[in-house]
């Protein structure tokens, strides 16, 4: 009676351990299954959150860079078409004839409203809130001309050295992550377009010597 109690209480835990087995692997399973939902969530809304900011971009950042360029017009000022350097006022304040140009330009109260929605839409992507993949294919040639366009302001609101927060931080930070991006992008459309011109060219007509035939 004492064995059979014995090969009962054995059973019993080895059924009980198969058991706690299969409940840890059923319990890592589910883990494993709610981090991936967690972490598609989040993509999906940082995705959202991308093309909402995409939105704001195009429809809020341009009218008042619109209001801008017409304050610019009216006042006889080009827009800045000059090198593109660190991101200080010493890049601007070194050329007598850029400076000229930038100051008058700075002086003028409607860049500012269009370079502070910028900036904060910059700040959505560079902070991860929003996806900046899919940000750069929605907007990112058109940000990178808009920075470029207008350096001088930018710069001339920042100092030379690299100890405090500058103004217009994220803008700077997003303008050097997506400008490569485009810059590589360019060179590879480049690069496809020279190889099917070489591709093309070798393909030519040849006459066979006679007596090779």
């Amino acid at each position: 009676m004492t064995t059979q109690i014995r090969s009962g209480l054995e059973l019993l835990y080895f059924v009980a351990g198969v058991v706690v087995a299969i409940g840890v692997i059923y319990g890592l399973k589910q883990i494993a299954l709610l981090k991936k939902d967690i972490r598609l969530r989040n993509e999906r809304a940082a995705k959202e959150k991308a093309i909402e900011y995409g939105r704001k971009y195009l429809r809020d950042y341009v009218d008042l860079q619109r209001a801008f360029f017409v304050t610019c017009q009216e006042a006889k000022l080009a827009h800045y078409s000059g090198p593109v350097g660190d991101f200080t006022s010493g890049s601007i304040l070194g050329n007598a004839r850029i400076t000229a140009l930038s100051t008058r330009r700075y002086v003028l109260p409607s860049w500012l409203p269009a370079m502070n929605e910028l900036e904060a839409l910059s700040a959505s992507f560079i902070s991860g809130v929003a996806d900046e993949g899919t940000g750069f294919k929605i907007f990112g040639r058109s940000f990178c001309k808009t920075v470029e366009s207008n350096y001088d302001l930018v710069a001339l609101s920042r100092s030379n050295d690299s100890g405090a927060q500058e103004y217009w931080q994220n803008i700077v930070e997003l303008y050097r992550l997506w400008s490569p991006r485009l810059e590589a992008a360019e060179l590879r459309r480049n690069k496809d377009s020279i190889e099917a011109k070489i591709a093309a060219l070798a393909q030519d007509a040849r006459i066979t010597p006679i007596g090779t035939e």
